[in-house]
């Protein structure tokens, strides 16, 4: 099937969904991460045949516009503590999106810093992380993502690049980053510390998870380089990721299958669903394609039928492994006149999963 064939089969898979009409038991769950709770949020990706969520963990029904290129990762702003959740307000939102139709199946965790630069006082967030962890089971939320980098090399993007019709790419190139000295509030941690700091983690949450009844996704690093201002990034290649897993072996300790992220690494992102998957170790999927030139270091993210990844091919893999959560798209190009909400960028996204789903299926 052609790339072109494709989106025209997306297409017409959007335009014939019917809002409210829920679909079969057993299906890949095409979902979508929501950043606020607005009405007209919710509409649209109902509209969209959307119907599982990476639900936010605050009441908020402000829309601000996601940029194409992320800010730079500066490390912690505050020396406040996080805050553990509560059961009551996250059953609050879960049951709101579900008197609309959706059901809330993952929230992400944020920044711990205190564990991830090892700190002396790490004890007493890795406490308000397991009650967090105790509040999500008990509101009935499967699953739990967090990010293991004592700080993201996201000052290596640019909007460097423009698609078909002058669509907005954003591109990676670690050259940008080469030589910055670390951050006064990061300092520089070895690929050793955080190991070690990683292994504390999993053996001190992850029993925690298993009796709450939740899974733990841990997103590989991205972008996957080795250092970035003297921070060492622990979990960038299929071989840390099957050391990270190893460490605590049990399905909540699980992985967020980043199909770009695999693809970026130069590794086949099919190939590793069914390594990972055919341990039941994925609890989450971020589905997004790029165009590689140097795996880990330069990459352009493009829409899904334009990169290295074989997106009808992990799709069908993720079938074969009979995988059970969230399938979400994570990233859009930047669309000509898009809304506040990226809408343009989502329904040409959602509508080609949807699209690869139904080639999967059949």
């Amino acid at each position: 099937m052609t790339r072109r064939t494709l989106f025209q089969t997306a297409a017409l898979a959007a335009a014939a969904t019917t809002p409210g009409k829920a679909q079969p038991t057993g299906r890949l769950k095409i979902a979508k991460g929501l950043r606020d709770l607005h009405e007209d949020t919710i509409t649209f990706f109902r509209q969209m045949g959307v119907e599982h969520v990476v639900m936010p963990t605050r009441f908020t029904t402000e829309r601000t516009k996601r940029g194409l290129v992320p800010s730079a990762d500066r490390g912690p702003q505050s020396d406040a503590p996080i805050t553990p959740w509560k059961t009551a307000e996250l059953k609050r939102i879960k049951d709101y999106l579900a008197e609309r139709e959706l059901s809330a199946e993952m929230v992400h965790l944020g920044k711990f810093w205190r564990v991830l630069h090892g700190r002396p006082d790490a004890d007493r967030e890795i406490a308000h992380i397991q009650e967090s962890i105790r509040a999500v089971g008990e509101a009935g939320i499967p699953v739990i993502e967090y990010n293991f980098t004592p700080l993201r090399a996201s000052e290596g993007y640019d909007r460097s690049e423009t698609g078909p019709g002058g669509m907005g790419l954003r591109d990676y190139d670690s050259a940008r980053t080469d030589g910055l000295p670390p951050l006064d509030n990061v300092g520089e941690h070895t690929a050793e510390q955080m190991w070690e700091r990683l292994e504390d983690f999993l053996k001190a949450v992850i029993p925690v998870a298993e009796e709450a009844g939740v899974r733990m996704a841990m997103h590989p690093n991205d972008p996957p380089i080795p250092l970035f201002r003297g921070a060492a990034q622990p979990v960038r290649t299929i071989d840390d990721q099957k050391r990270f897993l190893a460490i605590v072996d049990s399905p909540a300790n699980g992985l967020t299958l980043d199909t770009g992220v695999t693809t970026e690494m130069g590794e086949d992102a099919a190939a590793a669903i069914r390594l990972f998957g055919g341990q039941d170790r994925i609890n989450h999927v971020h589905f997004r394609n790029v165009r590689v030139e140097t795996p880990y270091y330069k990459y352009t993210e493009v829409p899904h039928p334009d990169g290295d990844c074989d997106m009808l091919a992990c799709m069908q893999a993720f079938q074969e492994v009979g995988y059970r959560y969230l399938i979400i798209p994570d990233h859009t190009p930047e669309f000509t006149d898009d809304t506040l909400g990226s809408q343009i960028g989502w329904a040409h996204a959602i509508g080609y999963m949807r699209a690869l789903r139904h080639g999967a299926e059949t």
